[in-house]
């Protein structure tokens, strides 16, 4: 079993940080009463304090949390599941970065995007969300832009996304997608990996990870992990019990020379998940102490601290 030091990836932004405030965050939505989200909760509904099946935790809460569970550092994944305009997600942006500076270091950030205002008929002013990078990619904690094409009806290789994707090789800031069906009601073929191909071909330089492994498509993920050098999976949302078979036969082997271990980025995305059941399972997986810790450790450390 693993006993080395552990860094969680992706942190549910949404659930984290203060549960009042003077004005509705951009990442909050009604998990219950939105149909679309609701059949979600059925799996991941927790305690909580509210009586609406979240419980939002603070950052002194997470950090007891972590410590709990052995996990060292981690990274605060920010989500604006619909549109929200622009200030309110600068706001939310801010936040996190505060959060993150509250953290004695342990936590960097990922920022959302200004979601595309009419899904993939979005025409207007693509320059928008490089303004929005420019201004934040010298905040302290940041490590990452976000994107989450289902629920914003986009393709993540729509041309909307280009200008966004050169800024971030220009700055050195990876893109974290979401990947693979999503539990919610949104469109699935939007979130296929397969779209990220082309992303990679026209950005070799771009550090592309693709967050929620990718299922039912897992397979093309292991192929695209191995057929680009900055394309990564992240495990976010599973179970480790429950990875797809072809994950952990890339996990434990490789696939056309390129070992999986190199190319995964361990995550939990809690608190939907609990986090010492899933760090607890990840320890326990049958990998030798050399890729487990590049798995749950030594890849996240490089691209997120190292950088």
């Amino acid at each position: 079993m693993y006993e080395g030091p552990i860094i969680d990836a992706f942190l549910h932004g949404p659930w984290i940080g203060a549960a009042d405030g003077a004005e509705a965050r951009a990442d909050r939505v009604e998990w219950i009463g939105d149909r679309r989200l609701k059949r979600v909760m059925r799996t991941f509904r927790h305690d909580d304090r509210t009586g609406s099946g979240i419980e939002y935790l603070d950052i002194p809460e997470l950090l007891a949390a972590m410590d709990k569970a052995g996990v060292e550092r981690g990274i605060l994944a920010t989500k604006v599941y619909y549109t929200a305009p622009a200030d309110k997600v600068a706001m939310l942006n801010r936040d996190f970065g505060a959060m993150s500076a509250a953290s004695s270091g342990r936590l960097k950030w990922i920022a959302s995007l200004i979601p595309p205002e009419l899904g993939g008929s979005t025409y207007w002013d693509v320059m928008q969300n490089t303004r929005l990078i420019d201004a934040i990619k010298d905040d302290p904690g940041l490590c990452g832009i976000h994107i989450t094409p289902s629920p914003w009806g986009i393709l993540p290789s729509d041309r909307w996304f280009y200008p966004v994707y050169a800024r971030c090789v220009d700055y050195g800031l990876p893109l974290f997608t979401y990947v693979g069906a999503p539990a919610p009601l949104w469109p699935m073929d939007l979130n296929n990996p397969s779209h990220l191909d082309e992303i990679a071909l026209a950005f070799p330089d771009l550090t592309i990870i693709a967050h929620h492994i990718g299922d039912p498509w897992t397979e093309m993920a292991v192929r695209l992990a191995a057929r680009h050098d900055n394309f990564y999976i992240c495990t976010s949302a599973w179970s480790p019990k429950a990875y797809p078979p072809a994950l952990q036969s890339f996990l434990a082997g490789k696939w056309h020379g390129v070992r999986g271990c190199d190319k995964a980025i361990f995550a939990s995305d809690y608190p939907l998940l609990d986090l010492d059941i899933t760090t607890r399972d990840a320890r326990a997986m049958t990998l030798d102490p050399d890729r487990a810790e590049r798995f749950l450790f030594a890849n996240a450390d490089r691209l997120f601290w190292q950088r």
